[in-house]
């Protein structure tokens, strides 16, 4: 999945320091750019996602007129052998913007590879499906829960499909279940083997149960096709599973690189997949519990008091079904499938993972139910605390900048947490997909 990416030189600029300098960005983006030929500005600009003008020139103020009619395109303007732009066009960037053009200038490499990646996804979204297998959505095991959820309403899917251009097909849980079922133990131990992972679950059925149903959903994404991301009803469904889906999600994501979203929150599967396929970093959904939630809170994850901590009004924890949240093996430096926590769902035979991210800088976000804005809060990830017998075994404690802030911004008990600060390349993605930053 690579942008489409028309080069355009103006007239005035030197045609070898224009060949010399997109010579170089080829290189440097050779994993996200299908460089079309290169015209002249004033030519006829072919189908793209966007234009590159790797050479600024005088010609930006002279000849608007003639570029404002010649380009109806975003552009980006790349013009060292850096991959970013130079320091000197930044007048002529702000410029091009004043003139009302949508205009890109990275300042490092891996911001412009998140452009030309979303670029590259927007495009490609048109053809995408998530695929959420649920039976009877906002009733289950947890009614009261579950139907306040917006991820349910025909509303969430509508504007997904609207907004993005992402089919969500839905279909019987049960049926993915029995088909798990189905296989037989010895062609589960075969797949198994193919796979590496630190396994502290002591007994074979529950591993082979997830093994199972991994491999049904392999089929069902295959059959399908073209699907981008998925998701089960797995904790208020949990009747129709003789597992839980942690083990498989992780499979599917390491062998057909299928995003996964717990719950069934195709909300969340949104927002994880726009960001995770447009910026590179670890990426996972989780629940978060700020300190100012109080009893609600502490009484959910079954623990008498929050953390120790300076400044506990600006702390929360994130944690989900017991460790901090369902993290892909490949993005993790601890990952461990470890017995259920909440073993009230399928008893002795679901399975948990147990998975830890690098301390330090975190970006968390969410879409917002209109999908028009996307909701940003910074924090830092400053340790990992236990809470033994509770529903919090291994979660995360962070700090943000204003803890009362994030009560009155807050949109949602699922968060989407990535790793670092992207700020940055959360803003440029937004604008990509015509969606107002709330950070």
């Amino acid at each position: 999945m690579k942008a489409n990416i028309v080069p355009i030189r103006f007239k005035s600029s030197e045609e070898s320091e224009f060949n010399r300098i997109l010579s170089v960005l080829k290189e440097i983006y050779e994993q996200e750019v299908n460089f079309l030929a290169p015209i002249v500005m004033g030519d006829e600009v072919p189908e793209a996602d966007a234009v590159l003008l790797p050479v600024m020139a005088v010609d930006v103020y002279t000849e608007i007129e003639a570029i404002k009619k010649a380009i109806q395109l975003p552009v980006v303007v790349i013009t060292t052998v850096y991959g970013v732009s130079l320091m000197f066009d930044w007048e002529a960037v702000d410029y091009l913007k004043t003139k009302g053009f949508q205009v890109f200038n990275p300042h490092s490499a891996e911001l412009g590879k998140t452009i030309f990646k979303a670029f590259a996804l927007k495009r490609e979204m048109k053809h995408q499906k998530f695929l959420i297998f649920q039976d009877t959505p906002g009733d289950g095991l947890i009614p009261e829960q579950f139907k306040i959820f917006y991820w349910w309403n025909e509303e969430c899917t509508r504007d997904i499909k609207e907004k993005f251009g992402i089919t969500i097909i839905r279909k019987p849980y049960l049926d993915l279940c029995n088909k798990a079922k189905a296989i037989s133990d010895d062609d589960a131990r075969k797949e198994a083997k193919r796979w590496d992972f630190d396994n502290q679950v002591v007994y074979e059925r529950p591993v082979l149960a997830s093994v199972k149903l991994f491999m049904a959903l392999r089929d069902e994404v295959d059959q399908e096709g073209n699907v981008a991301g998925c998701g089960v009803n797995c904790l208020n469904e949990a009747y129709d599973s003789d597992t839980t889906p942690c083990l498989a999600w992780n499979l599917l994501y390491r062998d057909r690189d299928v995003m996964w979203v717990c719950e069934g929150d195709t909300s969340s599967l949104m927002t994880q997949y726009l960001l995770g396929k447009t910026i590179d970093t670890a990426i996972f959904t989780t629940n978060i519990y700020p300190f100012l939630s109080g009893m609600p809170a502490l009484s959910h994850e079954k623990i008498q008091d929050f953390p120790d901590v300076k400044d506990p009004d600006d702390h929360a924890l994130l944690v989900h079904c017991g460790y901090l949240g369902c993290i892909p093996q490949k993005q993790a430096i601890k990952w461990i499938l470890r017995p259920p926590v909440l073993d009230w769902l399928v008893g002795e035979n679901s399975t948990a993972v147990d998975a830890e991210i690098e301390k330090g800088s975190l970006t968390l976000c969410k879409l917002r139910s209109t999908f028009e804005e996307i909701f940003v809060e910074k924090a830092i990830l400053e340790d990992f605390v236990q809470y033994p017998g509770s529903d919090c075994r291994n979660g995360g404690l962070i700090r943000v900048d204003d803890g009362y802030q994030l009560m009155e911004r807050i949109i949602s008990h699922h968060v989407i947490v990535l790793t670092g600060k992207r700020s940055n390349q959360l803003k440029t993605v937004a604008q990509i997909f015509d969606l107002e930053y709330k950070g």
